[in-house]
């Protein structure tokens, strides 16, 4: 089983650039028995929340990753949720035999159905830092700021080391220097698939697991470049599809061969990509509805004051500021329905400076979530419109900006291309994909034995 991730590629752009002759190898393979589909994505449709449903299986309220930061419990503290932090095991957990006590509705779906475990390579997936002990190879994608903690085991550090393997680029460039920031991803692409080869070849495996972070990256800053012939930028957005449309080539090939044509290989992504119009600063809307009120002293989400009725974090989450959740929180139990109920009216009547509706859909959190980590979860989430990207700074007084990304993330566009021969069933999930992976590789198992 083979699974290559392309982080924020979306259905409608492969499906455009396989037809215009850009993607050769993606047309290639779908000549060959092989689907693209269109898929949905977890809520909220950010990186880290998207990952780790794919590699756990479940949703957010099960594994515990709603975004990139988050409030410590009973404070306003903020932290970084790690690898440490997902509640649920993932694929290789569940084969590999490292669920460490952990468990989830998936990994209890197939207990005992891997009597001896199975080996696998990891490479890239972001949420995956600092890398954990299991049964093959894993270094991590983004964010790992420390490549020796991100790579386990430590002959897999020294190769990576050895090669000057990079996790990520910096996007700041993207902002300062375009040419240079396009420049390290060339590097980074290069490396990538360096290093994809070298654990291929190298190791032993019965899943090998790898993400391309370089396509989001590229695409947050260079997305107005995608349909514009006439933009600066245009071929060179071409040209990094075209890499990445070759090192799937050369990945399904080698693939096939060591399968004689029988494994089972797909690519996916962890959202779909739209233009971004405009960026929504929710803590700063929040404040002119006097929903929100900011104290003096203190930093961050700590200048909270007790008058504050809700507050937002990224992207499009909201929290009641309840009495027992939060240390100076106010709203009583039997207020918080009204005032969930007064913000749904509120999000869904606000419009832009174009006077579209800025948000598509409302999702109550209780009903949104499910398990055993569903007390960290926010009480409201919004899914936007295409072009409108909620951000929730505190330090930003104006609702809307324009940022220099001209790119965002959507929850409806994601891509899957899987066998024809792999049913699916009404609209497509990222959080089924593990279930997917896990069954061909049961399958495998029972073939072998």
């Amino acid at each position: 089983m083979m699974a290559i991730g392309l982080d924020g590629v979306p259905a409608s752009l492969i499906r455009q650039f396989v037809d215009q002759g850009v993607l050769p190898n993606f047309a290639r393979i779908l000549g060959r028995g092989y689907r693209l589909h269109q898929m949905h994505v977890s809520i909220p449709e950010i990186s880290s929340t998207c990952w780790t449903s794919f590699m756990t299986g479940v949703n957010p309220g099960e594994h515990g990753i709603y975004g990139f930061m988050d409030l410590r419990p009973q404070s306003y503290a903020l932290y970084f949720p790690t690898y440490r932090d997902v509640q649920a095991p993932t694929i290789w957990d569940i084969v590999g035999g490292t669920q460490g006590g952990r468990t989830s509705s998936l990994a209890e779906r197939f207990r005992g159905v891997f009597p001896e475990p199975l080996r696998a390579v990891v490479m890239n997936i972001p949420q995956t830092y600092p890398a954990q002990p299991m049964n093959g190879v894993l270094t991590a994608g983004f964010v790992c700021p420390d490549l020796q903690r991100g790579t386990y085991p430590d002959t897999a550090y020294q190769y990576l080391k050895s090669i000057d393997y990079v996790p990520d680029v910096d996007a700041e460039k993207a902002v300062t220097d375009k040419p240079a920031f396009l420049k390290d991803v060339e590097y980074a692409l290069t490396k990538r698939e360096e290093a994809f080869l070298h654990f291929f070849e190298q190791e032993r495996w019965d899943i090998f697991l790898g993400v391309i972070t370089e396509t989001d990256r590229v695409q947050h800053f260079f997305y107005d470049a995608a349909q514009d012939p006439g933009h600066r930028y245009h071929d060179a957005f071409l040209e990094m599809y075209r890499r990445v449309d070759a090192i799937v080539g050369r990945l399904f090939d080698r693939f096939q061969n060591m399968t004689h044509g029988e494994g089972v290989f797909l690519t996916m992504s962890d959202h779909g990509f739209t233009v971004l119009d405009q960026e929504i600063n929710l803590n700063a809307w929040l404040q002119q509805q006097g929903w929100l009120r900011l104290r003096d002293q203190g930093q961050w989400f700590d200048r909270i004051a007790s008058e504050s009725k809700l507050f937002a974090m990224d992207p499009g989450r909201f929290y009641v500021h309840a009495a027992g959740r939060y240390p100076r929180g106010t709203v009583q139990p039997s207020e918080k329905a009204g005032v969930l109920a007064d913000l749904t009216g509120a999000v869904e009547g606000l419009c832009g400076p174009d006077g579209r509706r800025v948000v598509r859909e409302v999702h109550l959190g209780e009903r949104l979530y499910h398990g055993q980590a569903r007390a960290s979860a926010p009480d409201l989430v919004c899914v936007p419109n295409d072009g409108y990207d909620l951000k929730a700074n505190l330090l930003q007084p104006a609702v809307f900006r324009k940022g220099p990304m001209t790119g965002m993330h959507t929850q409806y566009d994601g891509h899957c291309v899987l066998p024809e021969s792999l049913p699916v069933e009404g609209q497509l999930h990222i959080e089924q994909l593990a279930g997917t992976i896990l069954e061909c590789l049961a399958k495998s198992c029972t073939l072998a034995c």
